[in-house]
């Protein structure tokens, strides 16, 4: 029971998100025999209400503290559910309901003891129902939460949204299996409408059963159960006291320098020496681009592991996976804690590099601009391990290129992004077991033919670039990049070199609502009707490469949904960025013209991001 002085339920999207990460992060474990590690999820401060033990009633207590995460785990668990309801999975929908309801007691009068939580009486109904009710009665008894065919974020009722979230991000688990991604949208995708039907009920229930062991038994919490003579308020403000938390590095620091007090080593000379650069505050601050949400500090770490086990890291569990690196089985690695030290004093220069704030290697501080635009940093650990002092830079420079190009030209051809943590760490492995070199790059992606992690050919390329839809591409940062690389692989090697103005839009040319200033390639004007195949046919056209510009803000904006003569006029006029000049000799703008320059972009394209054979 949770008592009326509580709070109503609270968490939303900022809560959500990195809760449903540490569970599906725990579930991809499961499913690849691999969890190492037990994931902490807090304190639960519980009071009974009566001491005194009663036959044949169902035993109740108050949740002091820790409701939230409480009620976070029965949503989750009855979004579960659903999932399984959607696929079938009966015996898993009965196996769920024992963590859901409870079976009353003989003697029992209260309704509630039926459920195995009670909120505060303002969230009661609604949770119960979720509870109760399947998810299609719930959302039609609910139907006035929804705006369309989502639940947004500032609808007071946040259980519901949270039990919206989850069905959608469990059905996306199941549909696609376990996924790292970065960059993406807070908001998932609809799935419920559709199966995959390249799965089978064997990976249904293996993912759904995954999900449940994750939330059941690698989730844990420390349970603390009050006394009649505790005072419940006492310990909940001291529990919840706002001090400042440990960075798992401060508790890598911790252990790092007790073995050096064990090794009789000079301390606070090794600590001067190799240890106070990462006291500086820059390395507190988060990460910029990488998720979750950490300080460098922790983010270095876990990438610094990657580079040297070519192993997946969970940084949730940083403190217990540099453990186990130092001191694996309980052998020391190390021969002593200053080599320790160093190894981290090695790579340091180098993340600090691909974050911009040093500059020890041209192609990685390169590298690194590309990756904070485009916002992947699991690229990481590979690039730590280029910045070996013994990788010739032309190499260096040559790796950087082909990472480049491999996330550009998958970008192109509209293929997942959402496996570049296993894609990069599975290179950084390779990079251990047959050295840092170009020809391990290449012969990594010669034994990679599906279409989760291959490196795409010019042929895939061309095609992605005449067909695919560029416009959607996302985070927008990446497209104008891409754009920006057009319009400096555009210009002639006379032409003034200028840096990217900061301030460009990405503008369709044919504008998505067309019109009667806008004619079809034989001339008609407004005589095909939406749904026909003139209609069709350009609509497929509209989003892709060849008829997409970069304008500056003002531009774009008082560029509009004009005719092609204004828009032309408007570009001479105020650009002089090479990819507008295309149009000057261009009297209309129709299929015909955008597939021109569609493949214009293929050519420059398929020589600006290289292939494997180094085209």
């Amino acid at each position: 029971m949770v008592p009326l002085y509580q709070r109503k339920y609270q968490w939303d999207d900022n809560d959500l998100t990195p809760f449903w990460e540490d569970v599906s992060a725990k579930a991809s474990e499961v499913l690849e025999g691999a969890s190492k590690f037990e994931h902490y999820m807090g304190a639960l401060i519980l009071a009974p209400v009566d001491s005194g033990a009663k036959y044949a009633f169902t035993p109740t207590v108050q949740v002091v503290d820790g409701q939230q995460r409480l009620t976070t785990f029965q949503l989750f668990l009855a979004a579960l559910r659903e999932v399984a309801r959607h696929h079938g999975q009966h015996d898993f929908i009965d196996h769920i309901n024992g963590y859901l309801t409870n079976v009353p007691q003989s003697k029992d009068t209260d309704p509630l003891t039926r459920f195995k939580l009670t909120p505060t009486p303002i969230d009661r109904d609604l949770f119960h129902d979720i509870i109760d009710l399947t998810a299609k009665e719930a959302d039609k008894k609910y139907a006035s939460l929804f705006h369309g065919r989502r639940i947004p974020k500032n609808r007071p009722q946040k259980a519901y949204r949270a039990y919206h979230l989850f069905r959608q991000w469990i059905e996306d688990f199941v549909q696609h299996g376990p996924q790292d991604f970065e960059g993406g949208s807070d908001e998932p995708e609809d799935a419920e409408d559709h199966i995959d039907e390249g799965i089978t009920p064997e990976d249904v229930s293996a993912r759904l059963e995954a999900l449940l062991s994750a939330l059941l038994d690698r989730l844990k919490l420390v349970v603390i159960t009050l006394g009649e003579s505790d005072d419940a308020q006492v310990i909940f403000e001291t529990l919840n006291s706002k001090g400042k938390p440990l960075l798992a590095m401060d508790l890598v620091r911790n252990n790092i320098f007790h073995r050096a007090e064990k090794q009789k080593a000079k301390v606070e000379t090794l600590y001067k020496k190799l240890w106070d650069p990462l006291d500086h505050p820059w390395w507190r601050e988060p990460a910029p681009n990488a998720r979750p949400t950490r300080p460098r500090l922790d983010h270095f770490l876990a990438h610094m592991l990657a580079a040297e086990t070519g192993q997946k890291i969970s940084i949730r569990e940083l403190y217990a996976e540099y453990r186990d690196f130092a001191v694996p089985k309980g052998r020391p690695r190390f021969e002593n804690v200053e080599d320790e030290l160093k190894l981290l004093e090695k790579y340091a220069p180098v993340y600090r590099t691909l974050e911009g704030k040093e500059d020890c290697d041209p192609s990685l501080k390169w590298l690194g601009r590309k990756l904070t635009t485009w916002q992947v940093t699991t690229v990481y650990p590979v690039a730590l391990q280029m910045g070996q002092e013994d990788l010739p830079p032309e190499e260096r420079e040559q790796l950087a290129q082909l990472i480049y190009s491999y996330l550009v030209r998958r970008t192109l051809c509209n293929l997942t992004t959402k496996n570049l943590n296993k894609v990069f760490q599975s290179i950084a492995a390779e990079f251990l077991e047959n050295g840092v070199s170009v020809a391990s790059f290449k012969g990594y992606f010669s034994k990679k033919a599906g279409v989760s992690s291959r490196f795409p050919t010019d042929r895939d390329v061309r095609y992605g670039i005449l067909n695919e839809n560029a416009y959607a591409i996302s985070p927008r940062p990446r497209l104008t990049d891409i754009l920006w690389e057009l319009e400096l692989a555009s210009r002639s090697k006379l032409a003034e070199q200028s840096d990217q103005p900061p301030n460009l839009w990405v503008e369709h040319v044919m504008p998505r609502s067309w019109g009667n200033d806008w004619p079809y390639e034989d001339g008609t004007i407004g005589h095909h009707a939406d749904g026909d195949e003139y209609a069709i046919a350009r609509n497929a056209i509209l989003h892709t490469l060849g008829n997409l510009t970069l304008l500056t803000g003002g531009l774009n904006i008082s560029s509009g949904n004009k005719g092609f003569d204004e828009k032309k006029a408007k570009f001479a006029e105020h650009t002089g960025l090479f990819l507008n000049k295309w149009f000057t000799g261009k009297t209309r703008w129709t299929e015909n013209e955008i597939r021109e320059r569609g493949e214009r972009f293929a050519d420059l394209a398929v020589s600006r991001w290289v292939g494997l054979d180094g085209s």
